[in-house]
């Protein structure tokens, strides 16, 4: 499903790069599912252990499903290339 890679304060996430923008996506896996296939959930409190910030967490916990964000403005690219940055953003 993806074919990017977006890095926010040096930490990747998976993202997908379409015509009208990057979709990232900022869901992670369930520390408490041990099933094969594993489930991804949006866990806001982890979001920050890592730096990520408030603004992305906040906008991630309103979309729908949570945890997917859609950058609308992001240069675009023919291929997957190097990541997109957003190392810039402070809380």
């Amino acid at each position: 499903m993806y074919n990017a890679v977006v890095t926010i304060n040096d930490t990747h996430w998976p993202a997908y790069r379409k015509l009208n923008g990057t979709l990232v996506d900022l869901r992670l896996f369930d520390p408490t599912d041990r099933s094969p296939k594993l489930r991804l959930i949006f866990r806001p409190e982890k979001l920050r252990e890592l730096g990520i910030p408030d603004r992305l967490i906040e906008a991630a916990a309103r979309s729908e499903p949570q945890g997917l964000i859609l950058f609308e403005d992001l240069p675009q690219s023919d291929d997957c290339g190097p990541p997109t940055h957003f190392s810039r953003i402070h809380r």
